[in-house]
């Protein structure tokens, strides 16, 4: 063999041989059917987050009057309201046959008439007691004044010959007695002081009699005084409570007379007209006592489509003139609102006004979309049930929503979706969520750092579209390990340990208002 011949037979052998081996390499990789995991990073970055949450209802006014008949009972005569007309308030909206009222309004009058003649014979009879029981007064006090004068000259007399006594002892007693003594003499000071003793007995007897005469002269003058407050009082009184009452009911029945001219307690809206010509209305069938039942902007406990019109008290008419829908039901249209059902989950971030927005999707139909440089419809949360609403074992809380800006075309029942914005942060930190991870109230995020990752214990805020707000823990730029996946399953966007810098293919790219990031990650 020569030696050309041996150089290509040793080229063609190492061909073979390279050939082989590349054939056994190829086969073994093509058989692996379990690709490497790679672990990704990404840097924690600054944007804005948003939490919010939806719900559907239909649009109410905030205020429905339900008008009823009041007191006025009769035959419905005329009907000037009508569905969609706008009325002003005290704008006459229907009459009832005011026969039965005038009726009424005649007999108060007769009542009150009768009552008032009553009442001036009673003041006239009044008057005369008061005049008697006034000069019965002057009658005692002037006997009072007369016996007093009487009884002082009583006592005075009297206390005069007592004193004229004492004299006759004094000078009894100075003059000699005779000795012997006549047979017939008598001692002067004896004489004198028997004839003391009598006199101070009748001054006694006169101070009794002026005492006595005193008391019984007092008990007169209050006697008379108490019979002329009496009288007085009686006078006073002398028909007026008849006389208030009759005028009461008098009236009344001008109240009800004036009520058959059924008129609009609030400007609104007519969107329903349930009275007809013809129709009794105010009858015994129904309380008759409320002229409108209004609802107010409150959520209610019945469940999302609250706000329609319920008129506490309301009259329950008989016949076709009204229903317990009342005769009339004025809305204002000026004021809407949407009760929608929030889920239990939802409520708990919730509260007293904080901002909405609203879709409608009748509005945004085709043909009947708003321009594109409209502005959103926003609103505020007005209230908050307390009680919910369960529909098919999903618990629901009713809140009423304002409508701040309603659209051009906006009806009555149409359908809205309101997003409530329940919590908003600027320039928050921000992290994929699935970065974190809770055990019981403990939360961490993995943190690389020289590339050693250490768990790194955190709190957080805000979590909505994938995206959680770090509150502490980190700082912007930190780079955090995200859970490993298959290469295969990878989209591609992440990045490896040694090189991570953005959220990719965690599911971190740009947010939405509808509960992520309002600016986007970065």
């Amino acid at each position: 063999m020569t030696s050309k011949t041996l150089v290509i037979n040793s080229a063609l052998g190492a061909l073979i041989l390279a050939l082989g081996a590349g054939t056994y390499l190829s086969v073994t990789a093509a058989g692996s059917t379990t690709p490497a995991a790679s672990v990704r990073t990404v840097a924690v970055t600054k944007a804005g987050i948003s939490s919010v949450a939806t719900a559907s209802g239909n649009v109410t006014s905030a205020t429905t009057t339900v008008v009823n008949a009041q007191n006025c009972t009769g035959a419905i005569i005329s009907v000037s309201a009508a569905a969609g007309q706008q009325v002003a308030a005290g704008q006459q909206l229907l009459t009832i046959d005011p026969t039965n009222a005038q009726n009424a309004l005649k007999t108060a009058e007769a009542q009150l008439a009768s009552v008032t003649a009553q009442a001036n014979q009673q003041e006239v009879s009044a008057a005369g007691q008061v005049s008697s029981a006034n000069q019965s007064l002057v009658n005692a006090q002037q006997s009072a004044n007369l016996d007093a004068a009487q009884q002082a000259a009583a006592v005075a007399a009297a206390q005069k010959a007592v004193d004229a006594d004492n004299a006759a002892v004094t000078a009894a007693q100075t003059q000699p007695v005779p000795n012997p003594k006549p047979a017939n003499w008598t001692d002067p000071v004896v004489a004198a002081q028997n004839q003391l003793a009598k006199d101070q007995q009748a001054l006694t007897t006169a101070q009794n009699q002026s005492s006595s005469t005193q008391l019984k002269d007092k008990q007169q003058l209050a006697t008379a005084s108490t019979a002329l407050g009496n009288a007085q009082n009686s006078a006073a009184s002398a028909g007026g409570t008849n006389i208030t009452s009759a005028q009461v009911a008098v009236e009344t029945a001008q109240a009800n007379l004036a009520s058959c001219n059924v008129n609009a307690p609030a400007a609104g809206t007519v969107t329903a007209v349930n009275a007809t010509v013809g129709a009794l209305a105010g009858s015994s069938g129904g309380s008759g006592s409320a002229a409108a039942g209004s609802t107010g902007s409150g959520a209610t406990s019945g469940g999302a489509s609250g706000g329609s019109a319920a008129s506490a008290g309301s009259s329950t008419t008989a016949a076709s003139g009204g229903s317990s829908a009342g005769l009339v039901t004025i809305s204002d249209t000026t004021h809407l609102q949407v009760v929608a059902g929030f889920s239990e989950s939802d409520i708990a971030a919730m509260k007293p006004e904080q901002t909405a927005q609203f879709v409608f999707p009748a509005l945004n139909a085709q043909g009947n979309a708003q321009p594109a440089t409209a502005a959103p419809v926003t609103g505020k949360v007005v209230s908050i049930a307390q009680t919910s609403s369960t529909t098919n074992g999903v618990v629901t809380y009713p809140v009423t929503v304002s409508i701040a800006n309603p659209p051009a075309g906006l009806r009555l029942g149409q359908s809205a979706n309101i997003t409530v914005t329940t919590a908003v942060a600027d320039n928050a930190l921000l992290v994929p969520s699935l970065a974190v991870t809770t055990s019981g109230d403990r939360q961490t995020v993995n943190v690389t750092r020289n590339g050693v990752t250490t768990p790194t214990k955190v709190t957080t805020g805000i979590t909505a579209n994938g995206r959680t707000q770090i509150l502490t823990g980190l700082s912007e730029g930190d780079q955090i390990e995200l859970p490993a996946i298959s290469n295969t399953l990878d989209s591609g966007t992440g990045t490896t340990q040694q090189g991570g810098a953005g959220f990719g293919g965690a599911g971190f790219g740009g947010g939405t208002r509808g509960g992520g990031s309002r600016n986007g990650g970065q």
